[in-house]
């Protein structure tokens, strides 16, 4: 299977775990969890169940996102998270036709959780040993 078959071959396993998210829940009373539901079952299998991104591809692009990076965090606005799951970049499918912007804003919600504040704090340096 050739390197283009595969990334369509996962745009389309992509599409068809987020539709079927996207059709199972109510956008009305979404849960606090929901976003981490959304991420687990729509973008960690590419960006990875604790969101730090994956290697790049043979061809040398860039691998998925590292949301646990703090220049990365940084530098990128909500404006452009939201217009990336919207409309997809480079090989990332976009989920703008079968997520609600509830679930959009939900998933940007998680992805900024993901980032160095989400981080567990270091203990205080009087309490090494």
């Amino acid at each position: 299977m050739t390197m283009r078959a595969r990334a369509s071959a996962r745009r389309a396993f992509c599409l068809a775990i987020v539709m079927s998210l996207a059709c199972g829940k109510s956008p009305s009373r979404p849960s606090e969890d929901e976003g981490g539901e959304l991420f687990h079952n729509a973008c960690a299998r590419c960006h990875g169940p604790d969101g730090t991104g994956g290697p790049p591809d043979s061809f040398g692009n860039p691998g998925p996102k590292n949301f646990t990076d703090p220049a990365f965090q940084s530098a990128t606005t909500d404006a452009k998270i939201v217009n990336t799951i919207e409309n997809g970049n480079r090989g990332m499918p976009a989920f703008g036709a079968v997520l609600t912007p509830e679930q959009i804003k939900l998933l940007l919600a998680h992805v900024r959780k993901l980032g160095p504040a989400a981080a567990p704090s270091a203990a205080p340096a009087g309490d090494a040993r």
